[in-house]
């Protein structure tokens, strides 16, 4: 009835009006319907204001960009957030109310100059409802303390300097363009960056392998390059800033750069074929420390993590496979990374780079795949690199052995057993560990884990 109404309401207007009102109100829908608290989706900074508490007027805002954004019913309702009570002073905080997300620190400053021996204030960013917004608190929070000590020593805010409209400008248009801001006040310079909050990396087991994914300036694995509209081209407009830090190029790792020692120690032994368990005992490092360096690492994409390479492995191709024949960037970093130490030698075609990744399939090992290959591809093919090349853009997946023991077996203690030492690593054939997990746990070799499985007629497969 609402919607009938409305429409009842419009006919009389001209019908180019009447149509924009309809794409209005489906775009509202669709906003309705993308976008909510917790969506996960990150929108820009839509105002920033000053919030102060006024000896007489009280609660106000002394300065906004852009002007009248928030409006004084908005702030009246919300004021007492905005300057709360002194136990939450100097506390990041976050408001969401009235369509609006505002992320505050409030400061209080204890002086006898002031009218009432104390100064209230609060720089806020103001987004939208939906928006994230953990990745400006701290930012929000260094501006508050750089305000501070600009206040302490030269009046700076309470004063009303005429400089806070330009410099809330500039943060906004800064920060939302640029997701950095540079600062100068006087002899004061302060340099801002929103970073991104990253999600937690999955857990590290003793049998992955790190590899570094900036070593040779490779893009991020698995992520497609990155495309140029072309000349002329209308690019689209951002209604939010909804970015992904995968998409981003990659950083050379500088093994001489200002590393914590135990990263600086780990680093040159991940190479793309050392496990985890390798490393550790290469290192003399505590395994759970190195796990923890890598999961480090693999939160700020320095390294991405695959399985053991072993000539015994069967792969199989992905559907990404199709991107090698035709992003020729792609084609240019895999040949680079695969002949690495063969530059003045005799290069590799594409087309042997595809026959080789083409023929991994299930029921081939890498062994036949490379016994088939070495007589026709030139020996700076290091087909090692290229399968590490190649799991780490996801154009081929390594098949892994899961043991499953059809009978329950007796329950050791731990992995030795008197009667039979065996017994303990059988218990472990559940489908849940891999062939290569079994081998860390255990410590033993994988032709003693095969001849396990092979003498074992109760012992099945399962390939994934």
């Amino acid at each position: 009835m609402q919607v009938q109404h409305l429409f009842n309401g419009i006919s009389q207007q001209p019908a180019e009006d009447a149509l924009d009102q309809k794409h209005s109100l489906m775009s509202s829908k669709v906003m309705e319907t993308r976008y909510y608290e917790g969506c996960g989706r990150e929108g820009p900074i839509r105002c920033i204001f000053l919030g102060e508490f006024h000896p007489i007027a009280g609660p106000k805002i002394s300065c906004q960009f852009p002007e009248d954004y928030i409006s004084k019913e908005v702030f009246d309702s919300i004021s007492a957030y905005i300057i709360p009570k002194p136990q939450i002073q100097k506390c990041t905080m976050t408001i969401n109310a009235l369509g609006h997300k505002i992320v505050g620190y409030p400061i209080r400053i204890d002086n006898s100059r002031y009218e009432r021996n104390v100064y209230l204030f609060n720089l806020c960013f103001v987004c939208d409802s939906w928006s994230k917004t953990v990745q400006y608190e701290p930012v929000v929070k260094k501006l508050g303390e750089h305000l501070t000590i600009m206040e302490e020593e030269t009046r700076f805010v309470s004063s009303g300097c005429t400089k806070l409209p330009t410099l809330l400008a500039h943060l906004l248009h800064d920060l939302n363009t640029h997701r950095k801001a540079t600062l100068v006040e006087g002899d004061t310079v302060m340099h801002l960056k929103v970073l991104e909050v990253r999600k937690d990396p999955s857990p590290v087991n003793d049998h992955d392998v790190p590899v570094l994914v900036a070593s040779v300036g490779l893009p991020r694995p698995g992520r497609p390059q990155r495309t140029t509209p072309p000349e002329g081209a209308e690019v689209p407009h951002r209604e939010h800033l909804d970015l992904d830090l995968d998409d981003e190029e990659p950083f050379e790792v500088d093994l001489d750069a200002d590393w914590d020692l135990t990263t600086r120690q780990l680093l040159p032994y991940i190479n793309g074929y050392n496990h985890v368990s390798k490393i550790a005992a290469d290192t003399n490092v505590e395994k759970t420390l190195v796990k923890s360096c890598i999961q480090n690492l693999l939160y700020y994409g320095v390294v991405t993590l695959i399985p053991v390479l072993k000539f015994s492995n069967m792969y199989r191709a992905t559907p990404s496979l199709s991107r090698l024949f035709s992003d020729h960037e792609l084609q240019k970093s895999c040949l680079a990374f695969i002949t690495m130490g063969y530059e003045n030698k005799e290069k590799p075609k594409l087309s042997d780079v595809l026959g080789i990744l083409c023929a991994l399939q299930q029921g081939t090992t890498l062994r036949a795949v490379s016994e088939r290959f070495c007589n026709t591809v030139p020996a700076t093919l290091d087909i090692r690199r290229l399968v590490v090349f190649a799991q780490m853009h996801g154009l081929i997946k390594c098949l892994k052995r899961y043991p499953v023991y059809i009978r329950s077996p007796p329950r050791p203690n731990g992995f030795t057993n008197r009667a039979d030492p065996m017994t303990g690593i059988r218990r472990l054939f559940t489908g849940r560990h891999c062939a290569d997990e079994i081998c860390c746990l255990a410590r033993i070799e994988l032709a003693a884990l095969d001849q396990i499985i092979e003498e074992d007629p109760n012992v099945a497969i399962i390939w994934r």
